[in-house]
């Protein structure tokens, strides 16, 4: 037997004691201790009126019944009590209560009796109950609520006090004594029946109602008549009106009448245990302000007011106001709160903003700051936030919305991203990424890259388009020249030009940080050391997450800034190297990690997508990658056999697109051979698991896509072998055979079929069509004849780019311009190329057919032309035709994305058997409104039209020989846009600004130069070959015979052919005085007259790139003056914009400014438009040009009889007929 401690016994004792008994356990495991503690797992015990509370707010309705019978009361809450008892000391026998040990009973003495500071106890029961007691806000600091309370000798139960010394003996309001003291005994007798949260919810309700003026008007009246009862009731009355505010400090604070009206502190005060926390005895109101509810407001704004707008976390716009109609607060989710009367939630989000509270989101500002803060966490929920407004602002949602300060927003994320922490870094750069690089551009362009005649690459140069760039020569230097005539005065930036390029680079130079990103956001982000600062965070911090498709992003959009842009990336050996390494290895050894998800040393198709970007830009900069082993790279992805994820599936289509640019740059045409076995292989697979219809994977269809259109680049010295052309033809025949018998509602299926006939294109133009006969003969033939074709000729009109009336996004921020890939339209922003557009298969059918032409191969010709010549679908390329001559969009026509349809129009003009459906008229009209939207690269559609169309004798009635010399001096002025490119700077990049090379008006562009050369005083010939007579003939007689040719051609708004008729006066040699052009210039006058006879010309209007009216005015009436020898035509022009309908400024200044000219002004009443009556109706009424008549008459300025004379006259004898009268 083991011993017991004893009571000398140390420390060491019990431990010899513990390891005897742990030996004796160890020969004996059954032998068991004489006693052992165990834990046992309980519930926390809760009080009475713990669960009491619990159950109250378990129940939706309140019960407030009492109880019958107040014995059977006592009993249930004499057994709750006692089952508490049993919790705590075990069960309790009766017989054995002598066992318990009791100390010594003492009773405590007062000296002074107690008083009862309670409610009246109504049960009668040995324990009591808990009643709620008034909490009165101590004046001395540093006590307890319980402390004060019994402090305070004065101060009684509410409950048991008269409501006449809480409420005063009258009413305060009432003036007349006797009613003030009816009516104040009638509102006690029915307070003194009523509950006290009754009284407190009556007491909310009385002053939600009334007015607050009237609130106001009463607390004053009030503060009057209390300042003269007893200081102390006043501070006492806890359910008045209103409170004191200067005496704020000094009242009683009941928690009922101060937290009520929230519901938020005294919910947190009822919560389970409360009556535990530490200082909570004195409620404190001011730190529980924010928790109160906020009142609801409604917008007080009108339509199309401004407001500052408000976001969400995810960068979503958010309305004005939400939305609901039970909240009460905007601020923040209230909880339930559960009453004996009614309950309501708001479930609104948390807002942290102080300003407008009601209003849901967080500003701009808001944001900024959160952005800037020192929590990481607040830091990257702003970040995100900011990232999401500029993602769904570059799709257009936003747009005519609201406006962002695009340069504040790029230098607040280019701070945040040279924090070092890698969750600030993926959120930062994923917000720069969409800044910068537009999604939806990028898509599209990828999109639509296998198509034919689509590997060229946009450049976005930061382009100022706030003056005319279209014309190089005459409007701009007369802009530049005569300050006065500019007509655009919305932006006074300057325009760099490349033969500016040193001044150019001076003054960015000189820039600020926030003047250069207000001009070019791009080599804004250069000047931050952006390269090295991606290349530290590449490869140093390593972050295995997101920021790798941000930085590589980021790197695609500056590559497609410029030459220069892409060449500084280029030559940052350490960044290129670091790209190789982590982003394009060797597959041998990452071949486990591709069924992983990971960035680094895994192939990565946004780098080889930057790599194209900048193989597209310069030949130096592809023949330096390729410098870096990137062929065998190219080989072995593409050799690759494995099991293809999607991942791995857009790295071999980017390597293919890449093949496709080398080829076409013959870069190293050996590598066509080395990826022969790849390409027969990658065939096969296609042939046999592609699935053409609609839902199959569009990727795989991309896919092939991309190795036809890598196959159609084959080298000219290449050989085919007759296993690859078979394996063509029968995947061409294949796809072709289901198309037919499906129809093409994807857009990656029309490219499948386009890039199927680009291959056999390139087979034709090298002799090798032999193994596509059967394709050519039979399923091409078969699918003109479908249903599908005929559809998809059909969809042509529905879905074309160039007969929208909207606009694109290109230059909505002119320092960040963008392709135009998102269309602005009255319902919402949508992409320029639909998935129904068909034009590339089109454009590539019509060009088999020419090569079929070409190779004189007219039996298959012929039969193709029958199958294409169906009225069904001949009626629907003239209803697009017809289409194109009447509404054509000029400005979407120098949209990147509208290229090859502009070209197809031109294709459909040439087609001779379209053509003879229309007459001479129609066919001027459709080729000159396409005239106006060709670019610089249509140079040669120009030069045609003019020899086939414009300049031809069988539409207009003028003689061939002056045609063809007319011809060639517009055919001059267009060569000198023709772009000259270098060997060496070979590029598959162009432009993406592509504005037209001849304006709206481009006959009348001589008489620009006409105004030019008066406004630099120059007497130089205009051009080299014509005199100022031969413009004023060719351009009079041109537009004549082009209007008459055509009633719908219009070249020229109203305004400005009148502007351009007063510029045929302007010449140095003065030839309108001549007796071979005066007849001609009165015959174009009176047809001007005629046509606008009915038209009011809009002097105020200005258009780009043309000089204003009245600038233009001042100085012709001052040439008027000096050569015009009183020339009745040049008269008649000074002469309209007096005409009584037009604003008053143009006589008074005539009248008054240009005085002397009215000696000399007249001409035959039938050169004013609109007769004579038009400057006599209705009579002159303003007095300042009643006098300037009358003093013109009185001082002989006017000669009699002549037209200002009778002007004047009739206006002056009017007027004293009216004041006779």
């Amino acid at each position: 037997m083991i011993k017991r401690p004893q009571s000398g016994e140390t420390e060491e004792d019990i431990l010899r004691m513990q390891n005897e008994f742990l030996s004796q356990r160890a020969k004996n495991p059954k032998l068991q201790p004489a006693a052992q503690c165990v834990k046992m797992e309980k519930e926390a015990r809760k009080s009475l009126f713990v669960r009491n509370r619990e159950k109250a707010g378990l129940s939706t309705e309140a019960v407030t019944q009492k109880l019958t019978n107040e014995s059977a009361a006592s009993i249930t809450a004499e057994k709750e009590i006692m089952s508490e008892i049993h919790e705590i000391i075990g069960n309790i026998d009766a017989n054995n209560l002598s066992d318990i040990v009791l100390g010594d009973i003492v009773e405590r003495t007062y000296d002074s009796p107690m008083r009862d500071r309670h409610l009246i106890i109504e049960e009668v029961i040995g324990f009591p109950t808990v009643k709620k007691v008034p909490l009165i806000k101590s004046n001395k600091s540093g006590k307890s609520i319980f402390v004060s309370d019994e402090a305070d000798p004065i101060k009684l139960n509410k409950a048991t006090e008269d409501l006449s010394k809480m409420y005063g003996n009258k009413s305060v309001i009432v003036a007349d004594a006797k009613i003030s003291a009816d009516v104040h005994k009638e509102n006690l007798d029915i307070l003194s029946k009523m509950h006290k949260d009754d009284i407190l919810a009556e007491k909310d309700k009385l002053l939600n109602s009334i007015d607050p003026s009237l609130l106001a008007l009463l607390k004053k009246i009030r503060q009057e008549k209390a300042a003269c009862s007893n200081a102390t009731m006043e501070c006492r009355t806890a359910v008045t009106v209103s409170s004191e505010k200067s005496n704020v400090n000094e009242e009683a604070m009941d928690i009922d009448s101060d937290l009520i009206t929230s519901k938020v502190a005294l919910e947190i005060l009822q919560q389970s245990e409360a009556e535990k926390w530490l200082h909570f005895d004195i409620v404190e109101t001011d730190k529980l302000k924010w928790m109160q509810d906020i009142a609801e407001h409604m917008p007080n704004i009108k339509a199309g007011e401004q407001f500052e707008a408000r976001f969400d976390w995810k960068g979503v716009l958010l309305p004005y106001s939400a939305d609901t109609k039970s909240s009460k607060s905007a601020a923040y989710t209230v909880m339930t709160v559960k009453d004996e009367k009614s309950s309501h939630t708001d479930d609104r989000e948390l807002y942290l903003h102080g300003d407008e509270p009601d209003r849901p989101g967080y500003t701009l500002q808001e944001m900024f700051r959160l952005a800037r803060s020192s929590i990481i966490q607040q830091r990257i929920s702003a970040f995100s936030a900011i990232g999401g407004i500029l993602s769904i602002y570059n799709q257009g949602f936003y747009d005519g919305v609201l406006e962002l300060p695009i340069s504040k927003i790029f230098f607040l994320l280019r701070f945040g991203l040279d924090d070092n922490t890698p969750a600030m870094i993926e959120v930062v750069s994923k917000a720069l990424a969409c800044l910068l690089y537009n999604e939806a551009d990028e898509i599209l362009l990828d999109f639509i890259f296998e198509n034919p005649g689509c590997h060229w690459q946009p450049i976005l140069e930061s382009v100022d388009i706030a003056t005319d760039v279209k014309d190089i020569t005459a409007l701009e230097n007369l802009q530049k020249h005569m300050q006065q005539l500019q007509m655009n005065d919305q932006s006074k930036r300057s325009v760099y030009r490349s033969d500016f390029e040193e001044a150019d680079n001076e003054i960015k130079t000189s820039m600020s940080d926030f003047q250069l990103a207000e001009t070019n956001l791009i080599e804004c982000l250069m000047r931050t050391n952006i390269l090295q600062r991606i290349y530290f965070i590449l490869n140093d911090i390593q972050p295995e997450n997101s920021t790798v498709s941000s930085c590589l992003k980021i790197l695609i959009r500056i590559a497609r800034t410029s030459t220069e842009f892409a060449g500084k990336i280029v030559s940052n050996n350490t960044l290129i190297h670091c790209l190789f390494e982590y982003f394009l290895p060797d597959l041998l050894n990452c071949a486990t990690n591709l069924d992983v998800s990971k960035f680094y040393y895994c192939p990565q198709f946004l780098c080889l997508k930057l790599l194209r970007v900048l193989i597209s830009q310069n030949l130096g900069i592809a023949v330096r990658l390729m410098n870096m082993k990137m062929a065998e790279m190219l080989v072995s992805y593409l050799s690759y056999r494995g099991d293809l994820k999607d991942a791995m599936i857009k790295v071999q289509i980017e390597c293919l697109r890449i093949v496709r640019c080398l080829l076409l740059l013959r870069i190293d045409d050996a590598l066509y051979s080395r990826l022969d076995s790849a390409f027969y292989y990658m065939l096969q697979w296609h042939y046999n698991y592609l699935k053409f219809e609609v839902g199959g994977p569009y990727l795989i269809r991309q896919h092939a896509s991309a190795l036809l259109m890598a196959i159609s680049c084959e080298p000219s010295n290449a050989k085919s072998t007759p296993v690859s052309n078979e394996i063509l033809n029968k995947c061409c025949c294949a796809w072709f055979y289901r198309a037919t018998r499906s129809d093409i509602t994807e857009f990656s299926q029309a490219t499948l079929l386009s890039a199927c006939v680009n291959v056999v294109n390139w087979k034709l133009q090298r002799d090798e069509e032999k193994p596509f006969n059967e394709f050519i003969t039979k399923y091409l033939y078969d699918f003109l004849l479908s249903n599908t074709f005929s559809k998809c000729v059909t969809q042509l009109i529905t879905s074309s780019v160039v007969l929208r009336k909207t606009g694109d996004r290109r230059c909505l921020h002119l320092p960040l311009p963008n392709v135009g890939a998102v269309l602005s339209h009255a319902n919402g922003p949508q992409l320029i190329v639909p998935q129904t557009y068909t034009v590339y298969l089109l454009t590539t059918l019509w060009t088999h057919f020419e090569l079929q032409n070409k190779e004189n191969q007219h039996e298959v010709l012929k039969r193709l032309t029958e199958a294409l010549m169906r009225p069904q679908v001949m009626d629907s390329l003239i209803q697009y035709l017809t289409l194109a001559s009447n509404s054509l969009n000029a400005y979407l026509c120098g949209n990147f994305f509208s290229k090859i349809e502009v070209k197809f129009i031109f294709k459909l003009i040439n087609c001779d058997s379209l053509l003879s459906r229309y007459n001479s008229s129609q066919i001027l009209q459709l080729v000159y409104n396409y005239l106006s939207c060709l670019s610089a690269e249509h140079i040669l559609e120009i030069e045609q039209l003019f020899d086939k169309i414009i300049f031809n004798a069988k539409y207009l009635n003028i003689p061939q020989a002056t045609l063809n010399k007319w011809k060639e001096v517009f055919v001059s002025l267009v060569q000198s846009h023709y772009i000259v490119v270098e060997p060496s700077n070979l590029s598959l990049s162009k432009s993406a600004q592509a504005p037209p090379i001849l304006s709206r008006d481009w006959p009348y562009f001589f008489f620009k130069i006409i105004l030019q050369n008066y406004i630099n005083n120059s007497l130089q010939k205009i051009t080299a070959d014509l005199s100022e007579r031969d413009i004023l003939q060719m351009t009079l007689t041109l537009v004549s015979e082009l209007e008459n040719s055509s009633s719908y051609l219009h070249i020229a708004t109203p305004t400005e052919e009148l502007m351009y008729a007063m510029s045929a006066f302007m010449g140095p040699e003065s030839e309108f005085l001549t007796d071979d052009i005066r007849p001609l210039l009165r015959n174009h006058l009176m047809r001007l007259y005629t046509k606008y006879e009915d038209v009011m010309f809009d002097f105020d209007k200005a258009s780009l790139g043309k000089c204003k009216f009245e600038s233009l005015y001042s100085l012709f009436v001052d040439h008027f003056q000096a050569t015009s020898y009183g020339d009745e035509s040049f008269g008649s022009l000074v002469l309209v914009p007096m005409a009584q309908k037009y604003d008053s400024k143009w006589r008074r200044r005539m009248w008054s400014d240009y005085a002397p000219a009215l000696c000399y002004l007249n001409c035959d009443e039938s050169l004013l438009i609109n007769g004579m009556q038009s400057y006599l109706e209705p009579v002159e009424k303003e007095e300042s040009l009643i006098k300037a008549y009358a003093l013109a008459l009185r001082s002989r300025d006017v000669r009699p009889g002549t037209i200002p004379y009778k002007i004047a006259k009739y206006h002056v004898d009017n007027f004293k007929r009216l004041l006779n009268k």
